[in-house]
């Protein structure tokens, strides 16, 4: 099968360090391993970490329309949302060419697309050109925007969000949480689907050289470890860890916190650490490349995830899988469908978030029994085999295989004609659509 893969976020680079990356590399890695051609289409490809072999990297620039609606923005809302928006209103022109040029050279069976705030472009290509269109949705973006750094085009965000959840032929969410959300706005029941993230368990697994991955890293090979992978987030909670690790240490003086990765919160963590007198116990590695994460992780006896309370929490934390298919005991926090993978007990140990006394108690725990710690790192591994990233491609070649037979059985040709379009979408909406169309293509 042949899959174009659309991200059209300004914020995600492909080749990029972000776990939004990260996912994008690894569901194309596992698309490409069942032999599947797929060309990435993105404006930004980034760089620090290699694609799957094969693969099609097509950036897509700015256009002039898309630069002079940003320069339109400026000269009306200085130091705003607004030109960044317009923006990326406007990139829909310019996305739309590239896809209909991809199209005319690959030939591709699917549309598949990373959901994108204020972009209709993958779904427009899709039925202009007799498509099956899937979208992924990784978290609400139009809400998320708005809280964390304001939406000035709400109105515009709130229809286009609309429009994509309820004209896709299917999209797949990584939560019951989203999926809920996409429901209640425009998202069909029957065309809306659960598929939480995944890890490639070939290269996380528990079998990696333990003493050489401590040895690379100054650690002795008798102390307690415990780690973090991340970005380093506000909401990733790291402060509270490292309020529980110092009571850790407190009682285990040869402890040591090892924290996998750079972010914005890198600066205050590491002063956090220093008022805790925690200098010589913590170690940050900064930012590392993804294929280094599988060694680092060897190097930890307990992996902990204390992500804080946040409203709606959605995520499908892609650490925590990681977390397991490496064989660690894990630790994180009851919150959202969490408590689903890591099930208290059985697949890791559960606390309250933003409770440091809780974590630091769950923390000795595991700190005094190396056989707890080996009966959740045991059954932590075999919960992981269940969400290989190769599962979740194969899942989405099937979905792709039956709506593409579906298209076919429904019309040999490409849905060009306004009637087409009317008879898929209805009146209304093909008013919105229009008024989206003239938007983005500068008239």
């Amino acid at each position: 099968m042949r899959i174009a893969y659309l991200c059209a976020d300004f914020g995600i680079p492909i080749r990029g360090y972000k776990g939004a990356s990260v996912h994008v590399r690894e569901m194309v890695a596992a698309l490409r391993s069942q032999g599947h051609e797929v060309a990435v289409v993105s404006p930004n490809l980034g760089e620090g970490n290699p694609i799957a072999g094969g693969t099609c990297l097509r950036p897509v620039g700015l256009d002039r329309f898309s630069r002079g609606a940003a320069a339109l923005g400026r000269r009306l809302k200085p130091g705003s949302r607004l030109p960044n928006e317009l923006r990326e209103l406007a990139y829909n022109g310019a996305l739309l060419r590239a896809g209909l040029d991809l199209v005319r050279e690959l030939r591709p069976d699917v549309v598949y697309e990373r959901y994108s705030l204020l972009n209709l472009a993958g779904l427009l290509l899709a039925r202009l050109t007799g498509l099956p269109h899937l979208l992924e949705v990784n978290a609400p973006l139009r809400l998320e925007r708005a809280r964390t750094k304001g939406l000035a085009l709400a109105g515009a965000a709130a229809m286009a969000e609309r429009l994509l959840f309820g004209g896709s032929d299917a999209v797949l969410t990584v939560s019951s949480s989203l999926r809920r959300y996409v429901i209640a706005h425009g998202g069909r029941p029957e065309r809306t689907l659960v598929q939480p993230n995944g890890v490639d368990t070939q290269r996380f697994h528990p079998d990696g050289d333990r003493s050489r991955a401590r040895a690379g890293l100054g650690i002795r090979d008798d102390a307690l470890v415990v780690g973090f992978s991340g970005s380093l987030k506000t909401w990733h909670g790291m402060d509270v860890l490292l309020e529980a690790f110092a009571t850790l240490r407190a009682r285990h003086p040869a402890a040591r916190l090892l924290v996998i990765g750079e972010g914005p919160q890198a600066g205050a963590l590491r002063a956090q650490a220093a008022r805790l007198e925690l200098e010589s116990a913590a170690l940050f590695t900064g930012r590392v490349n993804h294929d280094q994460i599988p060694d680092l992780l060897c190097a930890l006896d307990i992996a902990v995830a204390p992500y804080r309370q946040v409203p709606d929490f959605y995520f499908s934390p892609l650490k925590i899988y990681e977390y397991m298919a490496s064989g660690r005991a894990v630790v994180a926090s009851a919150a959202g469908e969490i408590p689903e993978l890591v099930r208290e007990g059985e697949t890791g140990l559960l606390c309250a978030p933003d409770d440091p006394r809780a974590l630091a108690d769950t923390l000795l725990r595991l700190a005094e029994s190396a056989a707890l710690r080996y009966r959740l790192g045991q059954a932590a591994r075999r919960e992981a085999l269940r969400h290989d990233w190769r599962e979740h491609a194969a899942k989405v070649a099937r979905l792709a295989h039956q709506l593409r037979a579906l298209a076919k059985a429904e019309s040999k040709r490409p849905v060009l004609r306004k009637h087409h379009l009317r008879r898929r979408l209805g009146r209304d909406q093909i008013r919105q659509w229009m008024r989206i169309i003239a938007l983005s293509s500068g008239r």
